[in-house]
């Protein structure tokens, strides 16, 4: 079996799991500079495909939220504290970073106002990353309903059905539901440029698969970890960058979104592998590995802000998006002052509140640890 299963423990493969995710987000941002190279060069094709195949960054925190909430409260009665926990640990640090966003987008954005900065707020759209969370706070909600939803499916022998149902929901939403409802919502009301669009991208229809695949997955481990030990062969990397290179050749739309769910559930096979190789070395690579994972959510809220320091002095020094050099600072730099700022925050008092990285022990399968925690999911 590749996963322990502890009720009270901790599957540790999800420390570097969250550490690829976070990695593979920012680097789908940090390439995102190649865009602006209006001369013939190959860094604009080896930065979309380093970015397409990173697709996996979110859809892989919301199959890993799924999961890890199954395995702590699926059996839970009372949801008072569950939600307690869970909405304090997202919505505060999100508030602290949104106001950091907002006063550098007062200073840095032509016509940005006080009130565009409070539909900002509560459109999860400060910086337009912060729709995860919006969707997030959703499953949070949601949760208690599928558990149910599960639990009974599981007493009529039918396991598969929720997630049967998420998948065939994510195909009619992208095909037929997104594009349409986004329309509706603009001729209704339109307080911001692109509201009826900036409401339908934080929906739950049109990520529910990958959480509730989290889900299916940790109350199925026989049938999961045979899935993990076939796709986490070498046999499937072929067909891992054919879907690669089919997502960037749509690069956005509905099919591309549609290619995205086939492709994250290959890629959890090779990531799980290298989850495991990095737990057996234990070297410099699997505690950075780690660490990463342990601050992702951290990192995921501060890092376009990091982002934006890191190339204002990249360009102070005279390194430009048409240099390779420029991705091969701005990724790890981005990386490493994003997780400086966090430990500098959790210094302060309730710096862990706002910083979305508690450190705390965690039970192990060996018994008591004293090892790091990050307590979103």
């Amino acid at each position: 079996m590749l996963m322990p299963r502890e009720k009270a423990g901790w599957i540790r493969e999800f420390d570097y799991l969250r550490g690829f995710a976070i990695l593979a987000i920012v680097t789908i941002h940090v390439m995102a500079y190649s865009n602006t190279i209006t001369v013939p060069s190959l860094i604009p094709v080896v930065s979309d495909f380093l970015s397409h195949l990173a697709d996996f960054g979110v859809p892989v925190f919301f199959f890993v939220s799924g999961f890890v909430l199954s395995l702590r409260y699926f059996d839970v009665q009372g949801m008072r504290t569950f939600y307690h926990r869970r909405l304090s640990s997202i919505l505060i640090p999100y508030i602290a970073f949104s106001s950091l966003y907002i006063v550098y987008n007062l200073y840095t954005i032509p016509g940005y106002t006080v009130e565009r900065a409070l539909w900002s707020l509560l459109l999860f759209d400060a910086t337009g990353i912060f729709w995860f969370i919006a969707v997030l706070l959703q499953f949070y909600f949601l949760f208690p309903l599928l558990t149910r939803w599960q639990h009974s499916s599981e007493r009529r022998g039918g396991s598969w059905e929720m997630l049967a149902v998420s998948i065939a929901l994510y195909i009619i939403w992208y095909l037929f539901l997104v594009t349409p409802l986004a329309q509706g919502l603009d001729t209704l009301a339109q307080p911001v440029a692109g509201f009826g669009g900036l409401v339908a991208a934080r929906l739950f229809p049109g990520y529910l698969a990958f959480f509730v695949l989290g889900i299916w997955a940790q109350r199925t481990p026989a049938t999961w970890d045979a899935w993990i030990a076939r796709t986490g062969s070498l046999t499937v990397i072929p067909l891992i960058l054919l879907l690669v290179v089919a997502l960037q050749f749509l690069r956005l739309g509905p099919i591309w979104a549609l290619l995205v769910l086939p492709f994250t559930i290959l890629m959890l096979g090779p990531l799980y592998r290298a989850s495991r190789w990095l737990m057996r070395r234990q070297g410099a690579l699997a505690r950075s590995t780690r660490a990463i994972g342990t601050y992702s959510y951290g990192i995921y809220l501060a890092h376009m802000l990091a982002i934006a320091v890191v190339v204002n002095r990249l360009w102070a020094l005279g390194i430009f998006a048409d240099q390779a050099i420029f991705y091969l600072i701005l990724l790890p730099g981005t990386i490493m002052l994003s997780m400086a700022a966090l430990f500098l925050l959790n210094l302060l008092p309730f710096g862990e509140r706002l910083s979305g990285v508690r450190v705390k022990a965690r039970p192990s399968r060996g018994g008591a640890s004293t090892e790091p925690r990050e307590e979103r999911v």
